[in-house]
């Protein structure tokens, strides 16, 4: 085979940031332990350059999607390349088909579908047929259609070889594992959860402990309930005393309208307002207790670094943060409270961030090393050399 790429990434770009993520917390991974394989991620996220941070992964960038939510539902909307939003699909198809031709990669890792956003993964099967493809899956994966449909499992057959789970049986059971499997038809590969914090810990092992903040706020997009939330939580921090420490909260603030929602921590001198970014994970690593949204990722880095968290949820019709956040609540002392941004109160924020202020949590038993398992798996499957260790 006339490879000229050991493992190229797809990460699947939209509204959140999971699926990029974890694919940057993969390949993070692969440069770490294999610095001799050669390692590509190609996705749309604007801030994958952010989430890498100073790790060894280099990546392409495609025209991003850009996605509308109402009423729980997600739906496409023109992006940033002001190119419609369907046509923009088909040449993103044609701009990962020539990628996938040109570097013949060894190992193709997409993450959450067979088919990519768009089907825009269909004309890359038809190039490099030596290229062992492998399909990534959450820990959960709510109901969504493009994963469970009939055409999924069809493609899958016809261009992959191999499943990733990116989960913990003890802690979900084996049910999704299960359904995984009845559908795909292969026996997936247990990976455990992938946390890109995780690996960019490596970078910073010595970095020097400060004092702690009284807490994080994430807010990484916007929804139709944020305007909203960010005024109850404004209310609910103005009634904890200031002796408790700083907050920091953290939005995209190049998103429109974000201005209005900052002015409404402006009376309040120990709270500041920051962009998303690497920096977000050194001061979670850093804080008493954090507010976070209940994607995958957020609750992995929770996870992760022990903070004790009140977990909030969009409402998105998949169903999936809801089952993932209720799950993990029984298991990780990192998730104290989880309610519905929508109908959350002021009351109730405030008990429960000055709850989890008080809470010292034990270390957790989930499998959190699936960023470099799943980067073992790859490296073995691409021929790679052993692993640094």
């Amino acid at each position: 085979m006339d490879s000229k790429l050991d493992v190229l990434i797809y990460a699947h770009d939209g509204r959140g940031l999971g699926h990029v993520s974890r694919s940057v917390g993969i390949g993070l991974a692969l440069r770490r332990l294999f610095p001799d394989l050669s390692v590509l991620l190609v996705t749309g996220c604007a801030t994958t350059a952010e989430l890498i941070g100073g790790g060894a992964l280099d990546w392409v960038k495609l025209p991003s999607y850009k996605t509308n939510v109402n009423a729980g539902e997600s739906s496409g909307i023109t992006g940033d390349s002001n190119i419609n939003d369907n046509i923009l699909g088909e040449l993103r198809a044609q701009n990962i088909r020539d990628i996938v031709n040109a570097y013949k990669p060894k190992v193709f890792l997409a993450d959450h579908t067979p088919q990519g956003k768009h089907k825009e993964l269909l004309p890359s099967h038809k190039v490099s047929p030596e290229t062992v493809r492998v399909l990534g899956i959450r820990a959960v994966v709510g109901e969504v259609g493009k994963v469970w449909s009939d055409f999924s499992a069809d493609v899958f057959a016809n261009a992959y070889s191999n499943l990733l789970w990116y989960g913990d049986s003890d802690i979900a059971g084996a049910g999704e594992l299960d359904r995984l499997s009845s559908h795909y038809g292969v026996k997936p590969y247990v990976a455990g959860y992938v946390s890109r914090l995780s690996e960019l810990q490596f970078m910073d092992a010595g970095s020097t402990e400060v004092e702690k903040s009284a807490g994080v706020v994430s807010v990484p997009w916007s929804g139709e309930e944020t305007a909203a939330l960010l005024e109850k939580l404004a209310e609910a921090l103005s009634g904890i005393d200031q002796v408790q420490g700083n907050w920091k909260i953290y939005m995209n603030l190049r998103e429109s309208g974000v201005g209005a929602c900052i002015d409404r921590f402006e009376d309040l001198d120990n709270v500041c307002v920051e962009q998303v970014g690497p920096k977000f994970l050194t001061d979670l690593r850093n804080s008493r207790s954090a507010v976070i949204y209940g994607g995958y990722n957020s609750l992995t880095d929770v996870m992760v670094c022990g903070v004790p968290s009140v977990v909030l949820l969009r409402g998105m019709k998949d169903g999936e943060q809801e089952e993932h956040a209720a799950v993990l609540a029984q298991k990780s002392c990192a998730i104290q409270d989880v309610f519905s941004d929508q109908i959350v109160t002021v009351d109730q924020l405030r008990k429960s961030l000055l709850k989890c202020l008080e809470v010292n949590t034990d270390e957790t038993s989930i499998k959190l090393n699936g960023a470099e398992n799943a980067a073992r798996y790859l490296a073995e499957l691409a021929g790679g050399c052993d692993a640094d260790r």
